[in-house]
Formats: structure tokens, sequence, C-alpha cells
């Protein structure tokens, strides 16, 4: 990485503006490399612009003794300007560079490509791990949706029943959530999800063994809580095993792994349930569980330290220099208790319980088409076996990839992180797409699998980006708390999706059911108007410079701020249903005539 700023300041921001380059300092991000043992932090640059202290990147790679030093001859990353008479400086660096190191030669200092090599195959192991991992999670938590049919017909449960064993879990969940997170900190990463996956394989088997509603409800509950130990631990081992420059996009595509896992246990379930019955529905995916914790416990380790690697920032520049200038309002932050922060960012901020409610029918939504349509499919449309449902239902987590990649996408490149607008706009293309699963005949095989897909593109975008705006409208701090808040809520309302859904159904038809869905949709929509111009970002005015003519300091016009026009009100005839009809028109600003100066004085400036 470049180092810029020569020796005169210890500084970072006053090293980034200095325009001539320093030296080469360390290797990018990740690496990890040989010190050559040479006390080159001792050494004062004198001349060119080099002269004073050593700077204080160049000490902390010297005393941690893991980096290397390499002088960049004549590079063309010369930060500043001047680049010739900086490239020439840049050539007397490095020769004196060279003169540091007695009997050395270009090749004395190199970047060591072995462990290079090995942290980029460490990441790429870790990752596949992950994702295979947190997908084989989906496993054995959809499960139970796809053997239910089958459950059902073979020891005649009711609706209803079904419906207490499904509002179980998300509310056991709901919990672990926010108890996994504590835990996973203070236990192997590795050790937590490769144990957390294996139990929740163990319960799955255990549950298609059993015949009785209260143990369903036991295991179904005791899924919810170990299921808690999948999200966690990836996002810690994604944060410790990648650098900040990289880790959005690694941490993007392990985001697909939920989809991935949604997508194939349909294909899995439905064909154990149709070919053996249903509690091999349960107790293959149980049984894979078992196997990919096995996997996992000998694929994953906790950091790069635990494999004789440097931790992934060590060398990183951004974040040394992030540790090193603390934000503005972190200090105030820390004087806050917990119980403070709660009552004065999160419990206080009306569009957080906005957010909060509207994420409650959300989630009712999400939960009560991921639930129940596979059934509706069955009971109502009439399509002749299990595993044929399951394929059309296997749309909606491929279209929930999609959407989300796109949502947040139009969230960021067309409406320039406004969240709502593209929340809203989803939600109404989920309703559009709900009335179309109603009314698609079942013979036709494919458009129903498209109307899953479309409902599974529009339900995922809200899903996602109403987290990432309660994110954003609270302090830092409070951050974690809002997103608990949120996913609490969240889950109370897919536990409504369960047992009180199934009793409309069962009393008033499935015409009910889709009524529900269209309805809470519409809540969400509702409650989500009032924040519709959230995040709008005025435009920006550009800065007026201070010029000087003949001597004379011309300041930037007050009056008009430097735009050169003023608006003026301006009235006219009235019409029948007016006393008076005026309008704003802009005219050139009086004060300075449209040249965007003024005179100290006052009066405006010439032409």
């Amino acid at each position: 990485v470049k180092m810029s700023g020569g020796g005169d300041s210890n500084s970072t921001d006053n090293r980034n503006k200095n325009k001539y380059t320093g030296v080469c300092v360390g290797a990018k991000r990740h690496r990890v490399v040989r010190w050559v043992d040479h006390d080159v932090a001792g050494v004062r640059w004198s001349g060119n612009g080099y002269g004073g202290k050593t700077s204080s990147l160049l000490q902390r790679v010297a005393r941690r003794r893991t980096g290397v030093i390499q002088c960049c001859a004549g590079s063309s990353a010369v930060s500043g300007a001047g680049g010739a008479e900086e490239g020439a400086q840049d050539q007397n660096l490095s020769s004196r560079a060279k003169a540091i190191v007695p009997g050395e030669s270009e090749t004395a200092v190199v970047e060591d490509a072995e462990a290079v090599k090995r942290m980029r195959s460490w990441q790429i192991r870790i990752f596949y791990s992950i994702f295979m991992g947190y997908a084989t999670f989906y496993f054995t938590r959809n499960s139970f949706t796809y053997s239910a049919p089958g459950l059902r017909s073979d020891l005649g449960f009711s609706l209803e029943q079904l419906g207490i064993i499904t509002s179980i879990f998300p509310m056991a969940y709901g919990i672990s959530k926010l108890l996994a997170g504590i835990l996973s900190d203070r236990f192997s990463t590795r050790m937590f999800m490769a144990l957390g996956l294996s139990i929740t394989g163990i319960i799955n088997i255990t549950f298609g063994l059993q015949k009785s509603l209260l143990a369903f409800c036991v295991l179904w509950a005791l899924n919810g809580v170990f299921q808690g130990f999948g999200a966690p631990p990836c996002a810690k081992l994604l944060t410790t095993w990648y650098p900040k420059a990289e880790r959005g996009t690694w941490w993007g595509f392990w985001n697909t792994s939920h989809n991935t896992g949604g997508f194939l246990i349909p294909f899995l379930s439905g064909y154990c349930v149709r070919n053996f019955g249903w509690q091999y529905g349960m107790i293959v995916p149980g049984s894979i569980a078992i196997v990919m914790g096995l996997f996992l416990f000998n694929r994953l380790r906790d950091s790069p330290e635990d494999v004789g690697l440097s931790a992934v920032d060590d060398v990183d520049d951004e974040s040394s220099a992030a540790s090193e200038s603390e934000p503005s309002g972190k200090s105030d932050s820390k004087k806050l208790s917990t119980k403070e922060t709660l009552f004065k960012y999160v419990f206080s901020n009306g569009y957080v319980w906005l957010l909060a409610l509207s994420y409650f029918f959300v989630y009712f939504v999400r939960q009560g088409i991921s639930s129940w349509a596979l059934i509706y499919l069955l009971d109502f449309k009439g399509v002749v076996n299990a595993q044929d449902a399951a394929f059309r239902m296997s749309g909606m987590e491929l279209g929930g990839l999609l959407g989300s990649l796109a949502s947040g996408f139009t969230s960021d490149k067309i409406f320039r992180g406004r969240r709502i607008p593209v929340i809203i706009g989803w939600m109404i293309g989920l309703m559009l797409s709900i009335v179309g699963l109603w009314y698609v005949p079942v013979a036709w095989r494919y458009v129903n699998w498209l109307a899953v897909f479309a409902i599974g593109f529009f339900i995922y975008g809200p899903q996602m980006l109403v987290g990432l705006a309660g994110a954003e409208l609270v302090h830092k701090s409070a951050v974690s708390s809002t997103i608990g808040l949120l996913g609490w809520i969240a889950y109370l309302g897919a536990s409504v999706a369960g047992f009180p859904l199934t009793k409309i159904v069962t009393r008033f038809g499935w015409g009910a059911y889709f009524s529900s869905l269209l309805g809470f949709s519409t809540i969400a929509v509702a409650l989500l108007l009032p924040m519709w111009r959230l995040g709008v970002r005025p435009k920006p005015v550009a800065e007026v410079p201070m010029v000087s003519v003949e001597g004379v300091e011309l300041v930037p016009c007050e009056q008009c701020a430097g735009t050169g026009t003023v608006m003026r009100l301006e009235c006219g005839p009235a019409t029948p249903t007016q006393t008076l009809s005026c309008k704003y028109v802009e005219d050139v600003c009086p004060w300075c005539n449209g040249t965007l100066y003024s005179l100290p004085g006052g009066g405006a400036a010439a032409p």
C-alpha cells in the first residue's frame, strides 16, 4: 500500500495531504510477509521534503516485525501533482532505501507470495464452508413445511394442529437470535456453528420418529433455539477472515446461501415424502445436517492466527487510520448506559416503531406464504401430489435471491439510498403476485411457478430493506438494539401466521387466507407511507471561491448565497375560485447582479 507523506508529521491526515510519496509499506490488506531484519524504523530521511520524524505507520510495522518494507521506485500511483518531479524524488528515495540495507539488492525485500496464497486458499475454504453450512440450516428449518402434508395425511392431524407447531418455531427462533450473538462471541465460532447444525439434524431425525403433538411441539421449539446458532458465527467469521475492502462482496454472496437452501429443500424433502413417507422428509435432511456439522468442524477455523497467519487488518492502513481517529459522537455514546441508549435512540424514535410494526405485517405475509401455500396448492388447487406442489413452491427462494439483490441495487443507485419508496414498490408488486397465485389455474403448472417466483422476488426485498432502514435511522451505538427489536417483532408476526391463520382458513376458507395476506400487506404500506421522504438528500450547492479583482477582495453574495438568483412572489389577476393568484418567480439577484459576488462593504461587483 502506498504511504503518502514524508517524515514531517505522524498524523494520518497530514500524511495523506502531503503531495510527496514516501515509502511503500506492508502488503495489501490480508497478506502476511516477512520482516527484513534491519532497523528501518530508526532511519530519518533527509532532503527533498523527506526530513523529520519517521511516520507512525512505519513505526507500527517495525514494532510488529510482521510486515515488509518495499520501496516503489517510479510508481505511477504518485499522489498529488507534479508527476515528473515526484517520480524523480521517488527514484531518489528508492536508491536511499536500498542503501539502508547493506548488501541487499531489489530482491532482498520481497513479498511472501506463499503466505498470500495460503491466506487466499483459507478464505475460499472458509467461504464455501459457511455457505454450505448455512444453506443446510435451511434444510432442517424448512423440512417440516414440506413433510407436513404427508404427516397430516398419515396421523390425521388437523390444520389447526399443524398451525400450533408452526407458531412455536418463530417464537423460539426470535429469542435465540437475541441470545446467540452474545454466546457466539464467548465460544469458538467453529464449535458453535458445527454443534448447532448437528443438533438441529438430531432434532429433525427424532421428530421423524414421533407421533404425538406434544413431542412435535417440544422438538420444533428446540429446533428454533438451535437454528439461531447459524447466522452469528457466519457474521463473525466474515468479519475475521475478510478485510474491510472485500468484506461487502463476500458478505453479499454468503447472503444467498439461505435462498440456495430454501430452493433445494422442496425437491429433497418432497421426493422423500412421496417415495418413502413423511418421516424421511425429516430424517434425510437431519442426516445431511449431522454430516455437514462434522464437515464444518473439520474445515472451519476461528481466525487466521489459528493457522499461523496474521489478522487480515494488521497491515490495513484504512483500519489503522480509523482506529487512530475515533468518529465524533462515539465519545458521547460511551457516556450513555445501555438503558439510556435504548430510550434515547430506539424507544423514543417514532420511525423505528413504524418500521417495527410494518415488519410485523411483512413477516406475517412471508411466513403465511412459505408455510401454507404448499397446502393451499394441494387442498384447494388440487395439485396431484406433494412433489409437484413442492416444485411449484421452489420458485419462491430463487425469486427471493434475485429480489434481494435487485431491491438493494434499486435503493442505492436509483433512489440514492432511500429505502422506503423501494419497500413500498415491492409490497405493491407482492400484492399483485398474490392475486396472480389466486387466479392462475392449477393446470398451468409453470405459470404457478412464476407466480410463486414473483412472490419470493417481492417479499424478500422488503424483508432485507426494513432492517437496513432501521439501522440507518438510529445512532450507530444503537444499531444492534434496533435490529434486535425489529427482529423480535417480525417473528411475532411470523408466529401469528401459524395457528391464528389456520383458524381463519378453517373457519372462513382459503379466500379468507388470501384476503388476510392482501390486508396485512396493505397495512404495511400504510405504515410506511409517512416515511416516504426519509433519506431525501438536498441538492448540493457549489461552493463559491474567494476572488480578488485589482487588489479588491470580493466575497460571495450573502443575499443569494452565491447562486446569483433570488425568488420573488408575483401576484396577478384573481381566478373565479381565488381572491388572489400568486406564484414564485426566479429573478437575477439585485444585490450582486448575478455575478455571485459583492464588495466587502456592500454593492454589486462588476460583471
